[in-house]
């Protein structure tokens, strides 16, 4: 049924995919890509909310079908924003805005939730409520965040949510629902190493802070492999490092800036607790002050165990036993998804294709994964919507 209606909707649903990725905008600057969402909701019936920390939409739709006297809801969501680089993809429809391009397919994404809200408007015999969220900024990872604190699930009250990704490299066409975790945390690192500064020629005279920095990057590394259980995923990465004037000068002064991402909270703990002590032991190894900042950018993405079997099932009956891939490795990429998964209980899946990898500048979201995603969304909409209330809508404490 899904796909025959799909297939009559096909092209307008091509085309809009087409207009959103010519005109890709970042994060908490999606005003004409929010206009278009919230104009495409209404046209479809639905109740909508704009301005949602920031440029966020929000789009409810009441099922028609035999529902409790508190219904369910439940949540699917989607990105709006693109990203701050140029494409190389060789596409028709390739973006007309320089140094801008949706290269994480958040375009695609978005039409998903779309097409799944177009079907259920026009099929509306289920039971609840379904609510399209519509999240800005998620490249910034602050959109999640964003979007809460201007009382989204006050506003609109969510029983689960749901949300897919594309993902290349999984067979095209096959979903992986991971157990667990499905991203990992995210935490930005910053490190100023300060010293007296020298002549090359007598670093006695001074302190070498060039030297300390690379002394730092080093042990992190090395240390990590040991207080880190192999079977753990976690990755710390320095990716800009900046000091000196002259090649004869050691600097006063040397900054770091790095990322620790990881697959479970109690691995994040032991490894944030690592890069102190080795800042205290470069301290005294090189006479340098070592300043360690650790700012807190996504928790794990984690997959709520009745949310997870609720995505199988319903991508089982999308698309059959074999193209479902239960425990799929879990990505070492950050989400914000997972703020909203910290309130209410959720789960994050894949869908396969071809292609390079997201933010490549010849990445290029697959269109033949829409019809999947948005019909795991319908269906998950449909079963879920379906069981009974027992209590409020759950909400953990922020």
């Amino acid at each position: 049924m899904f796909q025959s209606w799909y297939s009559s909707h096909k092209a307008q649903t091509l085309a809009l995919l087409a207009d959103l990725h010519r005109h890709p905008e970042t994060g908490f600057e999606e005003v004409r890509t929010a206009g278009v969402v919230a104009a495409q909701l209404r046209r479809l019936g639905l109740q909508v909310a704009e301005g949602i920390g920031g440029t966020g939409v929000v789009g409810r739709l009441a099922g028609q079908g035999a529902s409790s006297a508190m219904p369910r809801r439940i949540a699917i969501r989607a990105e709006l924003d693109a990203l701050p680089m140029q494409e190389a993809s060789g596409l028709d429809y390739s973006s007309t805005i320089d140094g801008r391009f949706h290269g994480c397919g958040h375009d695609g994404h978005t039409v998903t939730a779309l097409t799944a809200a177009g079907y259920l408007a026009a099929h509306p015999d289920f039971a609840g409520e379904a609510i399209f969220i519509f999240q800005p900024a998620e490249e910034l990872l602050r959109g999640a965040r964003a979007m809460l604190a201007d009382g989204l699930f006050d506003r609109f009250p969510c029983d689960e949510v749901y949300a897919l990704h594309n993902l290349p490299g999984l067979t095209p066409g096959h979903v992986g629902v991971p157990d667990g975790a499905a991203l990992a945390s995210s935490d930005d690192l910053d490190v100023m190493i300060s010293g007296a500064g020298t002549h090359s020629s007598a670093p006695h005279a001074g302190a070498d802070t060039v030297l300390a920095a690379a002394s730092f990057m080093t042990q992190v590394q090395q240390a990590a492999t040991r207080v880190t259980d192999a079977r753990a995923a976690a990755v710390v990465s320095f990716g800009k490092i900046a000091g000196g004037t002259a090649r004869n000068i050691l600097p006063d002064s040397v900054r770091i800036e790095g990322t620790m991402r990881c697959g479970d909270p109690a691995t994040r703990a032991r490894l944030g607790q690592l890069l102190h002590d080795t800042a205290r032991g470069i301290s005294t190894i090189h006479g340098v002050t070592v300043d360690l900042e650790m700012s807190p950018v996504a928790p794990v993405a984690t997959n709520d165990p009745a949310c997870r079997d609720a995505v199988l099932a319903s991508a089982r009956q999308v698309l059959g036993q074999d193209k479902v891939i239960d425990r799929v490795q879990h990505l070492m990429a950050s989400e914000d998804f997972a703020e909203f998964q910290a309130l209410i209980p959720g789960a994050y899946f894949f869908v396969g294709q071809n292609g390079p990898y997201p933010h490549h500048p010849g990445y290029s979201f697959d269109p033949d994964i829409i019809p999947i995603g948005a019909e795991i969304f319908v269906d998950l909409i449909k079963t879920r919507t379906a069981l009974p209330q027992s209590t409020p809508p759950l909400q953990k404490a922020q």
